[in-house]
């Protein structure tokens, strides 16, 4: 397994260079992306389940645009900058704990790092991989971003999904046939509470094998601001770390690693705002 991964990413979609490759993985069904070159295996049965297909669907697409408060790169395949979450699909999938479902965390050191925008752009590269599912949570419950990132309005709260006062299929719904979102639009007061807590990680894994995604993202609040973020690392298999190229410090990275260490495996550092190498 790779241990680090630097993939430079920019929000504007205008300054873009990774490293690592979209070579297909050994192992599996291989399924192919129409949009973008490689294959990648199969980690469930490619047949959606029940819950899956009763989810409801959202008439339209995200959009994207200069406006957007996240730039969603990857609705546009076109885009220079949605090569580099092409690669960082292929070293995630590479990267996988085993040939099955996995629950991936992603975090920053600290906030404005751009980890809303790596989730929700790696969300949508994975969910053009044939018949491969993709569930994207935003558990960042003190400042939940993904809901603004989509431009969904009325995305409603997650608390009540996460407590089982709602059942999920009441807040879940799909982005076409192979992405599923699980959104916030206001601040958990006792997020805390409810993240250290058996009830929502009874929920989480009702969800999971009901609707068998075969990748879970979860966006989380910054590593260095929350402690709350380490104590529940342990529930997931594996961590991309997004790190700020402008502003984040080699000892915030070395200190997310030292916490990190025994706790959740680190998959990848996704280097974000870099600018070019030589």
């Amino acid at each position: 397994m790779i241990r680090t991964l630097v993939s430079r990413l920019d929000p504007r979609g205008d300054r873009t260079g990774t490293a690592g490759d979209g070579a297909r993985p050994p192992g599996g069904v291989p399924r192919t992306d129409p949009a973008l070159p490689g294959s990648f295996p199969a980690l469930t049965d490619p047949s959606p389940p029940p819950a899956w297909s009763r989810l409801r669907r959202l008439a339209r697409s995200p959009s994207y645009g200069p406006k957007a408060r996240v730039r969603l790169i990857s609705c546009r395949p076109s885009d220079p900058a949605a090569l580099a979450f092409e690669h960082l699909r292929g070293h995630l999938l590479r990267s996988l704990p085993g040939n099955r479902i996995a629950r991936i965390a992603v975090i920053a050191p600290t906030p404005d790092c751009g980890s809303t925008f790596a989730t929700a752009n790696l969300a949508l590269s994975l969910s053009r991989i044939s018949a491969f599912r993709t569930l994207a949570l935003d558990l960042n419950l003190p400042r939940p971003g993904l809901a603004k990132a989509f431009d969904i309005r009325g995305a409603g709260a997650l608390e009540d999904m996460l407590t089982g006062a709602h059942p999920p299929e009441k807040h879940l719904f799909r982005i076409g046939e192979t992405l599923a979102l699980g959104l916030n639009d206001r601040p958990v007061a006792n997020a805390s509470a409810l993240m250290q807590g058996d009830a929502m990680w009874d929920v989480l894994d009702g969800i999971q094998n009901t609707l068998s995604p075969d990748i879970t993202l979860i966006d989380l609040p910054p590593l260095l601001r929350d402690d709350t973020t380490r104590l529940v690392l342990p529930m997931v298999d594996g961590v991309l770390l997004v790190a700020d190229g402008a502003h984040t410090t080699s000892r915030q990275i070395a200190e997310c690693e030292r916490r990190l260490s025994d706790r959740a495996p680190l998959l990848g550092v996704v280097l974000n705002r870099a600018a070019e190498g030589p």
